[in-house]
């Protein structure tokens, strides 16, 4: 099981290249924080990406290039859920890079922008970042492969259409999750890690208290390792998030989450506004969340397979 394997692991210091994120000596790839806020540049530009938008299309189109041309196998999955808006068709993106092993570990990030009648909402932060920092580690995880399969997973319609709770919200997370479950994929999956409003200029990395406790314990020890402490400070907090459907499949997830700027857990003030621009998103900040991430999803492919 996971959790007693990850009893383990959370106690030992691995002295390997994890601390630069190799393998067998040789130098790997390091998460590019600068790279990640292009990314962010490039999803802001395309406009509001709500489910069932022209840029919500757009923004498929260029992941599924970007990835195609790393080596991965890239699959949309159609689905059209009933909402308070009626039948709204909806796409996840999933994309996969085989390892030697077939156990999984699993990236989540929404794709969707909460949609807004009467401003403008790009969404930087709260869904960009998230995404962008999922298609760095694309090319850092295509350059060092791990030894499990890792794949990468878009969710459309993580937010509410109209007002959130359990029959409006996490479409996209919700439906994969059931699929996996039906096919039996699910059972292959040993982690799932879901960052989402990664990117904020102050960021302060929320310890979900829903999350898996292991990899709660395992997030911050990395970021204590690499000297990224500050950044993961945020307070203990509940978040709903895409990572809710993988623990009720029973599939352990992280939800790796800046939902407050402050101790006292205030979210920070342009959230859900038009104001969540460019601007808002830091490249350091990216940089400490996706070679903290990295650093994990190293450290559990070397401990879990043998």
């Amino acid at each position: 099981m996971l959790v007693s394997r990850l009893k383990v692991v959370v106690g030992i210091v691995v002295m390997l290249a994890v601390v630069t994120g190799c393998r067998g000596g040789e130098p790997a790839e390091l998460f590019s924080g600068e790279r990640a806020f292009q990314h962010v540049r490039t999803q802001v530009s395309m406009g509001p990406r709500p489910p069932g938008s022209e840029a919500s299309g757009r923004l498929r189109s260029w992941l599924r290039a970007e990835l195609e041309t790393l080596g991965f196998a890239v699959q949309e999955q159609r689905f059209t859920p009933r909402t308070p808006l009626g039948p709204v068709c909806m796409v996840n993106l999933v994309a996969t890079l085989p390892g030697a092993s077939d156990r999984r570990l699993v990236l989540g990030a929404h794709a969707d922008t909460k949609r807004f009648e009467e401003f403008e909402f790009l969404g930087a932060n709260d869904g960009a970042s998230g995404v962008a920092a999922l298609l760095e580690l694309a090319r850092v995880f295509r350059s060092h492969p791990l030894r499990h399969t890792l794949t990468l997973a878009f969710f459309d319609g993580e937010e509410a259409l109209v007002e959130w709770g359990p029959d409006d919200s996490l479409y996209g997370s919700t439906h994969l999750v059931d699929s996996w479950v039906d096919t039996g994929l699910a059972r292959k999956v040993s982690a799932a890690f879901i960052l989402d409003m990664v990117g904020d200029r102050n960021l302060r990395v929320t310890d979900e208290i829903n999350s898996h406790p292991q990899l709660r314990t395992l997030l911050r020890e990395e970021a204590a390792r690499l000297g990224h402490s500050r950044v993961f400070s945020g307070p203990e907090q509940g978040v709903e998030d895409d990572h809710l459907p993988f623990l009720m499949a029973g599939i352990p997830a992280l939800n790796v989450i800046g939902f407050a700027t402050s101790p006292e857990g205030v979210v920070p003030s342009y959230w859900h506004t038009s104001e969540d621009t460019l601007d808002k998103v830091s490249a350091s900040s990216l940089q400490a969340v996706g070679r903290t991430v990295q650093a994990c999803l190293r450290r559990l492919d070397l401990e879990l397979l043998p």
